[in-house]
């Protein structure tokens, strides 16, 4: 099913990183005092929650927004920044060696929808516990953080965007996402996809599904 590919393209929490939004939602909820579900939020906050993604406003504006939701006391900036984070899970290691192998034999590029404080996380967990320096550049060709690009997915701009800045042939080039609405925005590209279900072992899927160790 997936033939001649030569590129690569992970999406990264839920695909390489494990990650469970109900622990930020739950963590906000109760630091905030609100009912903190992203399908029930008034469109001024979704708008903001959109703005970091897309580094339109800084981390500090972020927070103070986080802070004035609040309808109780005013929580401390590094509780909000440990609510946000709530989701971010960790790693399985052997994800490392996947990537590993699998840059021997393809070209290698991150997709990811994130923000500065989840950047910085993600950072600081990977050379605190895994004694890694420079994840980017260790494991691909180039990574496209959503909030250095400005642009996020699933905007077909961002999609372009990669594609231009990358010079890849789509039929060449695979996306995996979690996300349905991600593959389904990436079409008009003509790449190939795999949608990932978190709950599938991402070596094994590489192996048996997808055919490419």
């Amino acid at each position: 099913m997936y033939t001649n590919i030569k590129n690569i393209i992970f999406d990264f929490g839920g695909v390489l990183l494990d990650i469970d939004y109900q622990r930020t939602y739950e963590s906000l909820t109760k630091l905030l005092n609100i009912n903190f579900k992203s399908g029930q939020l008034p469109e001024e906050h979704k708008t903001v929650f959109h703005d970091f993604e897309t580094g339109h406003i800084n981390k500090e504006n972020f927070i103070l927004h986080l802070q004035s939701m609040s309808s109780k006391a005013i929580p401390e900036a590094d509780e909000i920044i440990m609510a946000w984070n709530a989701m971010l899970i960790g790693w399985n290691a052997e994800i490392f060696d996947l990537l590993h192998t699998l840059r021997t034999k393809y070209s290698l590029f991150l997709l990811s929808n994130t923000n500065e404080l989840h950047l910085n996380w993600v950072y600081n967990d990977l050379r605190i516990n895994h004694n890694m320096l420079d994840f980017d550049h260790t494991y691909f060709d180039k990574t496209y953080y959503s909030h250095l690009v400005g642009l996020r997915k699933p905007d077909k701009e961002m999609y372009e965007f990669v594609n231009a800045d990358a010079k890849l042939q789509p039929l060449e080039t695979l996306f995996i996402d979690d996300m349905w609405e991600n593959i389904l925005g990436c079409q008009t590209i003509g790449w190939q996809t795999y949608h990932h279900n978190p709950n599938e072992d991402l070596i094994y899927i590489f192996r048996k599904v997808l055919n490419l160790i």
